[in-house]
């Protein structure tokens, strides 16, 4: 690893953006990087441990990828940004640990998060919280406590939607032969993502009723997915589990490189995408937008 190469040091910090503002984040390749919180939990009778924040890995490769994350951070070509993260992935990894530096540890599918992260995640520390017992109404010690939790969590929050807003420096991507990773590491990011090309052939606004057949993508549509599966089986146990789920979606099954994918709405427009997706949040929080190639 090169900690002070600026392309590593650049990457590194907009991993640690990404997952302070609560991203799940999908290293292509690799696996998801997930922010979770802990909920608080009484250690003792005159202690309580507050609600804590970390960061979990899962080998599933669901959430924002890192690459789409890097082309809109440095404003560059999806190529570029491509490029980009493979060289910080070869700095980074070295037989078989990544180390994100300042940000955490990935060794044996499990991630130990950096010191100094941990900090930034909990501002109010790990330590136990005194219980003092009243006689009436709730402890107002726990409740201050979760009270600055909350605040020190939404002041993150905020600066990380500043920072998004603004133009971060551009990390300069290095000539070099590269093989494009396979095409179930590309996830099309958030409403941050402008629409990078004009579809060759019109896709249907919202698909209504769901073929049973497995599809091929219209180039250039925008689809909100579900997930993404090895095998076919599995893609149709997802289709009927969201068919009768608290939400119900009806969702239709597409070839996404040697994987199937499943979507339950397709349309030309990115914000049409991104509103169906945060419709559903609640029940599906880990939709996500492709853009077909």
């Amino acid at each position: 690893m090169t900690p002070n190469n600026p392309m590593v040091m650049e990457v590194n910090r907009l991993v640690g953006d990404l997952l302070a503002g609560g991203e799940r984040l999908l290293l292509p390749g690799v696996g998801s990087l997930k922010p979770v919180t802990r909920p608080a939990y009484r250690i003792s009778k005159k202690e309580v441990m507050p609600p804590l924040r970390t960061v979990e890995f899962s080998s599933e490769e669901r959430g924002l990828s890192l690459v789409d994350r890097i082309a809109v951070a440095a404003a560059c070509t999806q190529e570029e940004s491509e490029e980009v993260y493979r060289r910080w992935l070869g700095h980074t990894q070295q037989e078989g640990v990544l180390t994100i530096e300042g940000i955490g540890v990935l060794k044996q599918h499990h991630f130990k998060v950096d010191e100094a992260f941990d900090k930034r995640l909990n501002p109010a520390g790990r330590k136990p919280m005194p219980v003092r017992r009243r006689r009436k109404g709730m402890d107002w010690m726990v409740l201050i406590g979760i009270l600055a939790i909350l605040v020190a969590g939404g002041i993150a929050w905020y600066g990380y939607r500043l920072m998004q807003q603004k133009p971060t420096t551009k990390v300069q991507p290095v000539e070099s032969s590269y093989t494009k990773p396979d095409t179930t590491s590309v996830a099309q990011p958030n409403d941050a993502v402008a629409e990078v090309a004009t579809p060759t052939t019109p896709a249907p606004s919202v698909q209504s009723k769901p073929s049973q057949e497995v599809q091929r993508m219209t180039s250039g549509a925008k689809y909100v997915v579900l997930g993404v599966f090895s095998t076919e089986e599995n893609a149709r146990r997802a289709v009927a589990e969201a068919a009768v789920g608290a939400d119900p979606l009806h969702c239709s099954i597409y070839y996404f490189g040697q994987k199937w994918m499943v979507s339950p709405f397709v349309s030309e427009s990115a914000a049409d995408a991104n509103d169906f997706r945060k419709a559903h949040a609640a029940a599906y929080p880990d939709l996500w937008v492709y853009q077909a190639k």
